[in-house]
């Protein structure tokens, strides 16, 4: 049997689209948060902490603070209790033009009880007053200046606001299991509108986000995805003309959306940017010596509420457009998020006065890609329907044909595509935009099939599938070899990457009808021991078989693949220096 190499663009999202029947209704029932196949990874173990102990460390006492009127102290309460003589002085910094890397600091200035900062971002050291002068506290703290701007002719003075919050890596299932209290805070202060069918367009979290904040394929039509970002069409943009006041929040710097193996922006793409002070945050020593998901004594996604809450309180009498993008919190394991809970409840709870002129979303850009239970046919479910979640401002919460179609849309099959859709609707409501693909959430969406609601087919969840034997199926054991030999002749002209071998076939599964001819294979390779997944086709006409779309690699790889920088062969490269550490059998 031989494989079909051909390129993505062309194998994507219509290889098998004329073998549809694109008029067929999906309907999407999502997994049981509690299905018997998943409990061993989704209870709790008690080898994890139940709360975040930031503060239990004790890395350093509180020796300054930043007020809300933007006068930076020294609280000599904490100093006198800490038994020091210090002496302090701060720096204030903020992005650098043409570099979204490094930041642009000031003189360090000397002060002793206070002073007044007038920007956004400000770092504290101090040291002590004898010898050996050894620092002995270091902080960062950040607030919303307000700025001043004129405003455009076409300012629509009834506009409503939209702050959106992406917890990273969170599943429809997940969030359900690990954040109760959010939940609640969303259904009883906001009516939300919970959507079971919301489905993701891409594989990692900058493919998604290129789905839904600019309603583009990031592969075929988003344009460079290694240079700068600034001339790309991302929606607060559109925003921002029309005289929002935009933020744009991203902890875990070093993957940021726009900055991992890219060049990010070389001038500051919203008017109130965060990355300078994650960055700072994450160089200093105070973070290297705290316990993970703490800035010494401080919950990090707390920072960034803060930041939030800020800027919704400062441009109160404004319409904003917010993103506030927590990944650190969720991605590396299943059950972290959890550490979130209580305090995303409280910021909701906190700010429902505030909001009550805005669209809230709270969502996620897909479901657990690497932790144990995306081995499973649940987890691999899961992982393609991340939670998302909308709220009406309060004007329109008693507008009941809106209510209606909104409630009803949470049993369709919904995509990323409908998210932008739905931004771009927002900004000219009640008109509805023209855009290339998606429908408005706003707006009542038909039963779709996941081609006309543009899901690429690896993804789509509409398909019954039936779990083959592996050990006795001579076509699954060719696919799989063939698989593999995909992965190599991607990886071929790049010399640093290890040729894979087919090491384990993981699981293989009839996808649709048979007459579809598809199939999902899981495979596992040496060196590497990666696990990788894909859809692939096989013609009977022609004796011919070709992966569809992606390729996931579903287990953790690390710093495997840290010699190539490029998105699509991080997850397939198994670096020649890797091999020459490996031991020899």
């Amino acid at each position: 049997m031989e494989l079909i190499l051909s390129q993505k663009t062309k194998t994507r999202r219509n290889l098998v689209s004329q073998k549809r029947n694109s008029s067929s209704k999906c309907v999407v029932r999502p997994p049981d948060p509690w299905d018997q196949s998943i409990l061993e990874y989704v209870l709790d173990d008690g080898s994890r902490p139940a709360q975040l102990a930031c503060q239990a460390a004790k890395v350093q006492p509180e020796l300054s603070y930043l007020d809300k009127n933007g006068f930076l102290h020294l609280n000599s309460t904490a100093i006198r209790e800490s038994n020091l003589e210090v002496e302090c002085q701060y720096r204030t910094y903020d992005k650098m033009d043409g570099d979204d890397e490094n930041v642009s600091y000031s003189y360090w200035i000397q002060f002793n009880n206070s002073a007044k900062i007038d920007d956004e971002f400000v770092e504290v050291s101090c040291q002590r007053t004898w010898f050996p002068r050894t620092r002995v506290y270091s902080n960062n703290h950040n607030q919303i200046t307000p700025i001043q701007k004129k405003e455009p002719a076409n300012k629509n003075e009834t506009a409503s606001s939209v702050i959106i919050i992406v917890l990273d890596s969170v599943s429809h299932s997940n969030f359900r299991r690990t954040m109760n209290k959010t939940l609640e805070a969303l259904h009883t202060h906001y009516g939300s509108f919970i959507f079971d069918g919301m489905t993701k367009v891409g594989d990692n979290s900058f493919s998604n986000a290129v789905g839904f904040f600019a309603g583009k394929w990031w592969d075929t039509e988003f344009g460079d995805v290694h240079g700068f970002f600034d001339e790309h069409d991302l929606i607060w943009k559109r925003y921002r003309e029309k005289g929002y006041r935009t933020l744009l929040s991203e902890d875990y710097p070093g993957f940021n959306l726009f900055n991992y193996l890219s060049k990010g922006f070389e001038k500051k793409p919203v008017d109130h940017y965060f990355r300078p002070f994650w960055l700072n945050v994450y160089w200093s020593y105070v973070h290297r010596r705290s316990k993970n998901l703490c800035y010494g004594n401080h919950r990090m996604h707390n920072l960034q509420l803060n930041y939030l809450s800020q800027f919704i309180t400062k441009y109160s009498d404004r319409p904003k457009f917010g993103v506030s993008w927590f990944t650190e919190l969720g991605h590396d394991w299943l059950n972290q998020v959890r550490y979130g809970d209580d305090d995303l409840a409280e910021f909701l709870t906190k700010h429902v006065r505030d909001l009550e002129q805005s669209y809230l979303i709270v969502m996620s850009d897909h479901g657990h890609r690497f932790d144990s239970i995306r081995k499973t046919s649940v987890g691999r479910q899961e992982e393609r329907l991340p939670f998302f979640s909308i709220s009406l401002p309060k004007k329109l919460r008693s507008n009941q044909n809106l209510v209606q179609t909104l409630k009803a849309n949470t049993k369709k099959l919904t995509s990323f595509f409908d998210v932008y859709t739905t931004f771009r609707h927002i900004l000219s409501y009640p008109n509805a935009p023209e855009t290339k693909r998606g429908i408005s959430l706003l707006l009542p969406v038909q039963d779709r099939s996941c081609e006309t609601a543009h899901i690429p087919e690896e993804f789509c969840v509409c398909e019954f599938e039936v779990v083959l034997n592996v050990t006795a199926n001579a076509r699954v054991r060719t696919m799989a070899q063939d698989f593999v030999k995909e992965i190599n002749l991607r990886l071929e002209p790049h010399v640093q990457c290890v040729q894979l071998q087919l090491k384990t076939i993981v699981a293989a599964n009839l996808v649709g009808e048979v007459d579809e001819h598809k199939f999902r294979i899981t495979v596992e390779t040496s060196p590497s021991n990666a696990v990788f997944e894909a859809l692939i086709f096989f013609d009977t006409s022609s004796s011919q078989s070709t992966v569809i779309g992606d390729i996931n690699r579903i287990n953790k790889y690390g710093n495997q693949s840290v010699c190539v920088n490029d998105q699509l062969l991080r997850k397939l490269c198994f670096c020649t220096t890797f091999l020459e550490a490996l031991p020899i059998k």
